[in-house]
């Protein structure tokens, strides 16, 4: 019987090479673009050929879903009785969100035009073009994929939930949410260009996919250190909490004061508030600690190679459970 983790590795290359077949195709068709009837060339030409190369790796990849899941289900020793049959072609010819994939694509000739508007060199605008349109290729295949799986999961009786797998490299994000447990009807977290996806569980299955620390564990200090940055890959090797050091920096927590880095992250009652002290109520629901809290990585610059004195301010500022 095949593995969980070799079914898993056969589902993932099988969508990447989708995928890549999806960008190759929108690049073949960019270049029929002609600069000088730009508008008509996009219409008649460029537009039609990458949405219909996109509709088609949409299909696809929707199509390998009920294989992924009853191959999954069969090595939890499950039965696999879906209540009906997947239509693949359904997930096609959309984004995620709805819109017409002519609409979309739309989008990246439009970032196009604005920038020949903005003086950009016709070189350089095609790049940013060119870029923005293979994301949505990649991200459209990738949603397509995942909402396909995700019906696949709610037609099998047997399936309770999803574990997220992550396969690297992936961003810091995604490495924080790999290997976490949803209900079958809980949607999936993604970024553009998001390449993780979900294997189907069962009630009383024994989770086996790779945690967060794990695949930190299993990077090159190179690459830890390219995904989470110098500072913050040195604190979670230090033993810091991988998920506060990345919860750290989100979006609208960061501030700097006297050139050191602070979080507003996590410095309410209901984080390590208490733990930081001097609370007072500041507009928000809960008290806040009106100590600054630098992130992680401000912290292993602070001590200037000191372990015991990391380890001592990692703790003292909540990143050491």
């Amino acid at each position: 019987m095949t593995s969980v983790a070799t079914l898993d590795a056969e589902y993932y290359q099988a969508r990447q090479q989708l995928v890549h077949a999806a960008a190759v195709q929108a690049q073949d068709a960019w270049r029929l673009l002609d600069g000088r009837d730009a508008v008509d060339s996009w219409s008649d030409q460029v537009r039609p050929r990458a949405v219909a190369a996109l509709e088609q790796v949409q299909q696809q990849s929707a199509a390998l879903a009920p294989l992924y899941v009853a191959g999954a289900l069969a090595a939890a020793r499950a039965l696999s009785a879906p209540l009906g049959a997947l239509v693949a072609s359904a997930f096609a010819g959309l984004s995620a969100n709805g819109m017409m994939l002519e609409s979309l694509l739309d989008f990246a000739f439009g970032r196009y035009r604005r920038a020949l508007a903005a003086d950009v060199p016709d070189t350089e605008a095609r790049q940013m073009w060119l870029s923005r349109l293979l994301t949505y290729v990649a991200t459209e295949t990738a949603d397509a994929a995942r909402s396909a799986l995700h019906v696949a999961c709610v037609v099998e009786p047997a399936v309770t939930g999803y574990v997220r797998t992550v396969t690297l490299p992936a961003c810091g994000r995604c490495i924080l949410l790999a290997g976490r447990v949803y209900r079958f009807t809980t949607g999936f977290p993604r970024h553009p260009r998001c390449d993780c996806s979900m294997r189907p569980v069962t009630a009383g299955q024994r989770h086996q996919a790779a945690g967060p620390r794990a695949l930190f564990d299993s990077m090159s200090r190179d690459q830890q250190e390219r995904v989470f940055g110098r500072g913050d890959a040195a604190a979670i090797r230090a033993g810091a909490d991988l998920g506060r050091v990345v919860n750290s920096r989100r979006a609208g927590q960061l501030y700097v004061a006297g050139g050191h880095e602070f979080t507003r992250e996590a410095t309410t009652t209901r984080g390590v508030g208490r733990q930081l002290g001097a609370l007072a109520k500041s507009g928000g629901r809960y008290r806040r600690s009106q100590v600054a809290r630098p992130t992680a990585a401000q912290l292993v610059d602070a001590v200037d190679g000191d372990r015991e004195e990391l380890a001592r301010q990692l703790r003292r500022f909540g990143y050491l459970r």
